[in-house]
Protein backbone atom coordinates (compact mmCIF):
# COMPACT_ATOMS: atom_id res chain seq x y z
CA UNK A 1 0.00 0.00 0.00
CA UNK A 2 1.23 3.48 -0.90
CA UNK A 3 0.33 6.70 0.88
CA UNK A 4 -1.58 7.62 -2.28
CA UNK A 5 -3.76 4.51 -1.88
CA UNK A 6 -4.88 5.72 1.55
CA UNK A 7 -5.58 9.19 0.17
CA UNK A 8 -7.77 7.64 -2.54
CA UNK A 9 -10.04 6.05 0.07
CA UNK A 10 -12.95 8.34 0.92
CA UNK A 11 -13.45 6.65 4.29
CA UNK A 12 -9.93 7.67 5.42
CA UNK A 13 -10.71 11.41 5.04
CA UNK A 14 -7.11 12.38 4.45
CA UNK A 15 -5.77 15.46 2.61
CA UNK A 16 -2.25 15.72 1.13
CA UNK A 17 -0.26 18.76 2.24
CA UNK A 18 3.28 18.38 0.92
CA UNK A 19 5.65 15.76 -0.48
CA UNK A 20 5.42 12.81 -2.89
CA UNK A 21 2.67 10.39 -1.90
CA UNK A 22 4.10 7.33 -3.66
CA UNK A 23 6.02 5.85 -0.71
CA UNK A 24 5.19 2.30 0.36
CA UNK A 25 3.54 2.02 3.78
CA UNK A 26 4.64 -1.00 5.80
CA UNK A 27 3.27 -0.11 9.24
CA UNK A 28 1.20 2.55 11.01
CA UNK A 29 2.80 3.94 14.17
CA UNK A 30 1.16 6.46 16.51
CA UNK A 31 3.41 8.69 18.60
CA UNK A 32 3.45 12.02 20.40
CA UNK A 33 7.09 11.86 21.48
CA UNK A 34 9.10 14.95 20.50
CA UNK A 35 11.89 12.72 19.08
CA UNK A 36 10.54 9.22 18.28
CA UNK A 37 13.37 8.10 16.00
CA UNK A 38 14.45 5.15 18.15
CA UNK A 39 11.01 3.57 17.77
CA UNK A 40 10.52 4.16 14.05
CA UNK A 41 11.21 1.86 11.10
CA UNK A 42 11.62 2.55 7.38
CA UNK A 43 8.21 2.56 5.73
CA UNK A 44 6.29 3.65 8.84
CA UNK A 45 3.27 5.90 8.43
CA UNK A 46 3.58 8.08 11.53
CA UNK A 47 0.35 9.31 13.12
CA UNK A 48 0.52 12.20 15.60
CA UNK A 49 -1.88 14.54 17.38
CA UNK A 50 0.94 17.05 18.00
CA UNK A 51 1.04 16.90 21.81
CA UNK A 52 4.82 17.33 21.44
CA UNK A 53 4.39 20.77 19.81
CA UNK A 54 5.14 23.81 22.01
CA UNK A 55 6.97 26.19 19.67
CA UNK A 56 8.00 26.27 15.97
CA UNK A 57 11.49 24.96 16.77
CA UNK A 58 9.97 21.64 17.91
CA UNK A 59 8.95 20.89 14.30
CA UNK A 60 12.51 20.63 13.03
CA UNK A 61 13.42 18.08 15.73
CA UNK A 62 10.33 15.98 14.98
CA UNK A 63 10.80 16.13 11.19
CA UNK A 64 14.49 15.24 11.58
CA UNK A 65 13.48 12.06 13.41
CA UNK A 66 11.09 11.09 10.63
CA UNK A 67 13.67 11.80 7.93
CA UNK A 68 16.37 9.81 9.75
CA UNK A 69 14.03 6.81 10.04
CA UNK A 70 13.05 7.02 6.33
CA UNK A 71 9.34 6.91 7.12
CA UNK A 72 6.65 6.68 4.43
CA UNK A 73 4.85 9.78 5.64
CA UNK A 74 3.32 11.75 8.49
CA UNK A 75 -0.40 12.06 9.28
CA UNK A 76 -1.36 14.92 11.59
CA UNK A 77 -4.65 15.23 13.47
CA UNK A 78 -5.85 18.64 14.62
CA UNK A 79 -7.88 17.79 17.72
CA UNK A 80 -5.02 19.02 19.94
CA UNK A 81 -3.28 21.46 17.59
CA UNK A 82 -6.36 23.18 16.26
CA UNK A 83 -4.50 24.14 13.08
CA UNK A 84 -1.48 22.79 11.23
CA UNK A 85 1.72 24.64 12.24
CA UNK A 86 3.35 26.31 9.25
CA UNK A 87 6.73 25.40 10.73
CA UNK A 88 5.82 21.70 10.50
CA UNK A 89 4.80 22.07 6.86
CA UNK A 90 8.10 23.80 6.08
CA UNK A 91 10.16 21.24 8.05
CA UNK A 92 8.54 18.29 6.26
CA UNK A 93 8.87 19.96 2.84
CA UNK A 94 12.56 20.69 3.46
CA UNK A 95 13.22 17.06 4.41
CA UNK A 96 10.88 15.64 1.74
CA UNK A 97 8.74 13.87 4.32
CA UNK A 98 5.21 13.40 2.89
CA UNK A 99 2.76 15.27 5.10
CA UNK A 100 -0.97 14.43 5.27
CA UNK A 101 -3.75 16.10 7.22
CA UNK A 102 -6.45 13.98 8.87
CA UNK A 103 -10.02 15.24 9.22
CA UNK A 104 -10.85 16.32 12.80
CA UNK A 105 -13.30 13.46 13.25
CA UNK A 106 -10.99 10.83 11.71
CA UNK A 107 -9.83 8.14 14.12
CA UNK A 108 -6.18 7.09 14.02
CA UNK A 109 -7.43 3.63 14.90
CA UNK A 110 -9.28 3.36 11.60
CA UNK A 111 -6.17 4.39 9.69
CA UNK A 112 -4.09 1.87 11.61
CA UNK A 113 -6.61 -0.89 10.90
CA UNK A 114 -6.58 -0.09 7.18
CA UNK A 115 -2.78 -0.23 7.03
CA UNK A 116 -2.65 -3.42 9.10
CA UNK A 117 -5.28 -5.13 6.94
CA UNK A 118 -3.43 -4.21 3.75
CA UNK A 119 -0.11 -5.39 5.21
CA UNK A 120 -1.71 -8.73 6.10
CA UNK A 121 -3.25 -9.04 2.63
CA UNK A 122 0.10 -8.20 1.02
CA UNK A 123 1.80 -10.88 3.09
CA UNK A 124 -0.86 -13.37 2.05
CA UNK A 125 -0.27 -12.46 -1.60
CA UNK A 126 3.48 -12.91 -1.19
CA UNK A 127 2.97 -16.31 0.39
CA UNK A 128 0.59 -17.33 -2.40
CA UNK A 129 3.10 -16.28 -5.03
CA UNK A 130 5.73 -18.45 -3.36
CA UNK A 131 3.33 -21.42 -3.44
CA UNK A 132 2.40 -20.61 -7.03
CA UNK A 133 6.06 -20.54 -8.04
CA UNK A 134 6.57 -23.96 -6.44
CA UNK A 135 3.80 -25.33 -8.69
CA UNK A 136 5.23 -23.62 -11.80
CA UNK A 137 8.69 -25.01 -11.02
CA UNK A 138 7.15 -28.47 -10.72
CA UNK A 139 5.41 -28.10 -14.09
CA UNK A 140 8.70 -26.96 -15.66
CA UNK A 141 10.40 -30.22 -14.70
CA UNK A 142 7.96 -32.21 -16.85
CA UNK A 143 8.28 -34.92 -14.19
CA UNK A 144 4.65 -34.69 -13.26
CA UNK A 145 3.00 -36.81 -10.62
CA UNK A 146 -0.71 -35.96 -11.04
CA UNK A 147 -1.34 -36.38 -7.33
CA UNK A 148 1.39 -33.88 -6.47
CA UNK A 149 0.13 -31.32 -8.99
CA UNK A 150 -3.41 -31.74 -7.67
CA UNK A 151 -2.19 -31.18 -4.12
CA UNK A 152 -0.45 -27.95 -5.15
CA UNK A 153 -3.58 -26.72 -6.92
CA UNK A 154 -5.76 -27.42 -3.89
CA UNK A 155 -3.26 -25.64 -1.64
CA UNK A 156 -3.69 -22.60 -3.87
CA UNK A 157 -7.48 -22.81 -3.70
CA UNK A 158 -7.90 -24.18 -7.24
CA UNK A 159 -9.95 -27.23 -8.24
CA UNK A 160 -7.91 -29.94 -10.03
CA UNK A 161 -11.15 -31.26 -11.53
CA UNK A 162 -11.77 -28.07 -13.51
CA UNK A 163 -10.05 -27.20 -16.80
CA UNK A 164 -7.03 -24.95 -16.45
CA UNK A 165 -5.75 -22.51 -19.06
CA UNK A 166 -2.13 -21.37 -18.90
CA UNK A 167 -0.94 -17.88 -19.84
CA UNK A 168 2.68 -16.78 -20.06
CA UNK A 169 3.07 -13.01 -20.22
CA UNK A 170 6.31 -11.20 -20.97
CA UNK A 171 6.81 -7.47 -20.54
CA UNK A 172 8.73 -4.71 -18.81
CA UNK A 173 8.07 -1.84 -16.49
CA UNK A 174 5.57 -3.35 -14.04
CA UNK A 175 5.22 -6.14 -11.54
CA UNK A 176 3.40 -8.38 -14.02
CA UNK A 177 2.12 -10.99 -11.54
CA UNK A 178 0.47 -8.28 -9.43
CA UNK A 179 -0.97 -6.46 -12.45
CA UNK A 180 -2.36 -9.65 -13.98
CA UNK A 181 -3.90 -10.80 -10.71
CA UNK A 182 -5.81 -7.55 -10.50
CA UNK A 183 -6.80 -7.58 -14.19
CA UNK A 184 -7.93 -11.20 -14.51
CA UNK A 185 -9.50 -11.93 -11.12
CA UNK A 186 -13.15 -12.83 -11.68
CA UNK A 187 -15.87 -14.72 -9.90
CA UNK A 188 -16.36 -18.25 -11.18
CA UNK A 189 -12.68 -18.91 -11.79
CA UNK A 190 -9.52 -19.00 -9.73
CA UNK A 191 -6.10 -17.58 -10.56
CA UNK A 192 -2.70 -19.03 -9.74
CA UNK A 193 -0.11 -16.33 -10.51
CA UNK A 194 3.66 -16.68 -10.29
CA UNK A 195 6.80 -15.89 -12.23
CA UNK A 196 8.96 -12.78 -12.21
CA UNK A 197 8.20 -9.07 -12.66
CA UNK A 198 9.09 -9.47 -16.38
CA UNK A 199 7.61 -12.92 -17.11
CA UNK A 200 4.44 -13.94 -15.35
CA UNK A 201 2.76 -17.34 -15.47
CA UNK A 202 -0.99 -17.43 -14.87
CA UNK A 203 -3.09 -20.54 -14.42
CA UNK A 204 -6.76 -19.73 -14.92
CA UNK A 205 -8.67 -22.47 -13.16
CA UNK A 206 -12.25 -22.73 -14.42
CA UNK A 207 -14.09 -22.33 -17.69
CA UNK A 208 -12.98 -19.30 -19.67
CA UNK A 209 -12.71 -18.53 -23.38
CA UNK A 210 -9.55 -17.36 -25.10
CA UNK A 211 -11.47 -14.37 -26.45
CA UNK A 212 -12.48 -13.32 -22.93
CA UNK A 213 -8.90 -13.54 -21.70
CA UNK A 214 -7.61 -11.69 -24.75
CA UNK A 215 -10.15 -8.89 -24.28
CA UNK A 216 -9.24 -8.50 -20.62
CA UNK A 217 -5.52 -8.40 -21.44
CA UNK A 218 -6.03 -5.85 -24.19
CA UNK A 219 -7.80 -3.70 -21.63
CA UNK A 220 -4.48 -3.18 -19.81
CA UNK A 221 -3.54 0.38 -20.68
CA UNK A 222 -0.03 1.75 -20.79
CA UNK A 223 1.61 -1.67 -21.02
CA UNK A 224 3.49 -3.51 -23.76
CA UNK A 225 3.18 -7.25 -23.29
CA UNK A 226 3.52 -10.46 -25.29
CA UNK A 227 1.14 -13.24 -24.29
CA UNK A 228 0.98 -16.94 -25.00
CA UNK A 229 -2.27 -18.77 -24.18
CA UNK A 230 -2.64 -22.55 -24.07
CA UNK A 231 -5.72 -24.58 -24.77
CA UNK A 232 -7.56 -25.53 -21.55
CA UNK A 233 -5.87 -28.54 -19.93
CA UNK A 234 -8.60 -31.02 -19.13
CA UNK A 235 -6.43 -32.88 -16.60
CA UNK A 236 -3.50 -32.00 -14.38
CA UNK A 237 -1.24 -34.33 -16.37
CA UNK A 238 -1.55 -31.94 -19.33
CA UNK A 239 -0.49 -28.82 -17.44
CA UNK A 240 3.24 -29.18 -18.13
CA UNK A 241 2.64 -29.34 -21.88
CA UNK A 242 0.17 -26.45 -21.62
CA UNK A 243 2.81 -24.32 -19.87
CA UNK A 244 5.37 -25.02 -22.59
CA UNK A 245 2.81 -24.28 -25.31
CA UNK A 246 2.05 -20.93 -23.67
CA UNK A 247 5.75 -20.12 -23.39
CA UNK A 248 6.31 -20.81 -27.09
CA UNK A 249 3.26 -18.72 -27.87
CA UNK A 250 4.66 -15.84 -25.82
CA UNK A 251 8.00 -16.09 -27.64
CA UNK A 252 6.17 -15.95 -30.99
CA UNK A 253 3.98 -13.07 -29.82
CA UNK A 254 7.03 -10.89 -29.11
CA UNK A 255 7.23 -10.05 -32.81
CA UNK A 256 3.51 -9.33 -33.10
CA UNK A 257 1.94 -5.93 -33.71
CA UNK A 258 0.47 -3.61 -31.11
CA UNK A 259 1.23 -3.04 -27.42
CA UNK A 260 -0.59 -6.27 -26.48
CA UNK A 261 0.35 -9.17 -28.78
CA UNK A 262 -1.35 -12.50 -28.11
CA UNK A 263 -0.66 -15.95 -29.53
CA UNK A 264 -2.64 -19.09 -28.74
CA UNK A 265 -3.04 -22.60 -30.08
CA UNK A 266 -5.80 -21.26 -32.31
CA UNK A 267 -3.20 -19.02 -33.94
CA UNK A 268 -0.70 -21.80 -34.75
CA UNK A 269 1.16 -20.72 -37.87
CA UNK A 270 4.67 -22.05 -37.30
CA UNK A 271 6.33 -25.36 -36.58
CA UNK A 272 7.52 -23.99 -33.20
CA UNK A 273 3.96 -23.69 -31.93
CA UNK A 274 3.02 -26.98 -33.55
CA UNK A 275 5.87 -28.76 -31.77
CA UNK A 276 4.98 -27.07 -28.50
CA UNK A 277 1.54 -28.64 -28.67
CA UNK A 278 3.13 -32.10 -28.50
CA UNK A 279 4.03 -33.67 -25.15
CA UNK A 280 7.67 -33.12 -24.25
CA UNK A 281 8.27 -36.88 -24.03
CA UNK A 282 7.07 -37.34 -27.63
CA UNK A 283 9.35 -34.60 -28.90
CA UNK A 284 12.32 -35.96 -26.99
CA UNK A 285 11.72 -39.46 -28.31
CA UNK A 286 11.47 -38.16 -31.88
CA UNK A 287 14.72 -36.22 -31.55
CA UNK A 288 16.58 -39.09 -29.93
CA UNK A 289 15.44 -41.56 -32.58
CA UNK A 290 16.85 -39.42 -35.40
CA UNK A 291 19.80 -37.60 -33.84
CA UNK A 292 21.20 -39.67 -30.98
CA UNK A 293 23.65 -41.51 -33.30
CA UNK A 294 24.98 -38.11 -34.43
CA UNK A 295 25.23 -36.80 -30.87
CA UNK A 296 27.07 -39.95 -29.77
CA UNK A 297 29.46 -39.69 -32.72
CA UNK A 298 30.21 -36.06 -31.81
CA UNK A 299 30.83 -37.05 -28.19
CA UNK A 300 33.26 -39.83 -29.18
CA UNK A 301 35.19 -37.90 -31.82
CA UNK A 302 34.89 -34.27 -30.67
CA UNK A 303 33.34 -33.45 -34.04
CA UNK A 304 30.62 -30.93 -34.95
CA UNK A 305 28.25 -33.01 -37.05
CA UNK A 306 25.13 -31.79 -35.21
CA UNK A 307 26.10 -28.13 -35.64
CA UNK A 308 27.00 -28.82 -39.26
CA UNK A 309 23.57 -30.34 -39.90
CA UNK A 310 21.85 -27.38 -38.24
CA UNK A 311 23.71 -24.79 -40.32
CA UNK A 312 23.30 -26.79 -43.54
CA UNK A 313 19.52 -26.92 -43.07
CA UNK A 314 19.28 -23.29 -41.93
CA UNK A 315 21.08 -22.20 -45.11
CA UNK A 316 18.50 -24.10 -47.19
CA UNK A 317 21.02 -26.76 -48.21
CA UNK A 318 23.42 -24.27 -49.81
CA UNK A 319 26.82 -25.98 -49.81
CA UNK A 320 28.81 -22.80 -50.25
CA UNK A 321 26.89 -20.70 -47.68
CA UNK A 322 27.03 -23.47 -45.11
CA UNK A 323 30.76 -24.04 -45.69
CA UNK A 324 31.43 -20.30 -45.35
CA UNK A 325 29.50 -20.12 -42.09
CA UNK A 326 31.36 -23.15 -40.72
CA UNK A 327 34.74 -21.84 -42.01
CA UNK A 328 35.46 -25.13 -43.78
CA UNK A 329 36.06 -26.19 -47.39
CA UNK A 330 33.04 -27.41 -49.34
CA UNK A 331 34.64 -30.85 -49.67
CA UNK A 332 34.91 -31.03 -45.85
CA UNK A 333 31.24 -30.12 -45.59
CA UNK A 334 30.31 -32.83 -48.12
CA UNK A 335 32.27 -35.40 -46.11
CA UNK A 336 30.49 -34.39 -42.90
CA UNK A 337 27.05 -34.53 -44.52
CA UNK A 338 27.83 -37.97 -45.93
CA UNK A 339 28.71 -39.16 -42.42
CA UNK A 340 25.42 -37.70 -41.10
CA UNK A 341 23.50 -39.57 -43.80
CA UNK A 342 25.20 -42.81 -42.77
CA UNK A 343 24.44 -42.26 -39.09
CA UNK A 344 20.80 -41.23 -39.54
CA UNK A 345 19.80 -43.28 -42.54
CA UNK A 346 18.36 -40.08 -44.09
CA UNK A 347 19.30 -38.45 -47.40
CA UNK A 348 19.86 -34.76 -47.95
CA UNK A 349 18.44 -35.10 -51.45
CA UNK A 350 15.04 -35.90 -49.92
CA UNK A 351 12.92 -32.95 -48.75
CA UNK A 352 10.99 -35.33 -46.49
CA UNK A 353 14.20 -36.47 -44.81
CA UNK A 354 15.48 -32.91 -44.48
CA UNK A 355 12.20 -31.89 -42.87
CA UNK A 356 12.37 -34.76 -40.38
CA UNK A 357 15.91 -33.82 -39.39
CA UNK A 358 15.07 -30.11 -39.09
CA UNK A 359 12.09 -30.82 -36.84
CA UNK A 360 14.19 -33.21 -34.76
CA UNK A 361 16.75 -30.46 -34.22
CA UNK A 362 14.05 -28.01 -33.14
CA UNK A 363 12.26 -30.54 -30.93
CA UNK A 364 15.02 -30.26 -28.38
CA UNK A 365 14.73 -26.49 -27.95
CA UNK A 366 12.88 -24.93 -25.04
CA UNK A 367 10.92 -21.71 -25.54
CA UNK A 368 13.24 -20.21 -22.91
CA UNK A 369 16.09 -20.70 -25.40
CA UNK A 370 14.38 -18.44 -27.93
CA UNK A 371 15.90 -14.96 -28.13
CA UNK A 372 13.72 -12.06 -27.03
CA UNK A 373 12.71 -9.68 -29.74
Amino acid sequence: MRVADLLARADMRLTPVTGAMDRQVLRAYTTDLPDPRRYLRPGDLVLTSGVWYREPGDCALFADALWAADVAGLVVGLVVLGELPEALVEACARRRVPLVLAAPEQSFGAITEAVTAEAFAAEQRRAERVRAQALIDLLDTQQLAPGEVSAHLRLLGADPGLPTTVLVVGGRGSDLPAVLHAALARKGRHLVVGGTPEEAVVLVNGKVSRRTLADELRGLTGMEIAVGISEPAASVSQLGAALETARRGMAAARSGPGPVSIMSAADVDSFDLLLAALPEAVRRSFRDHLLRPVEEYDARHGSELLRTLDIFLETCGSWQRAADELFVHVNTLRYRMQRIEELTGRRMASMRDRTDLYLALRSGKSPRDEPAA
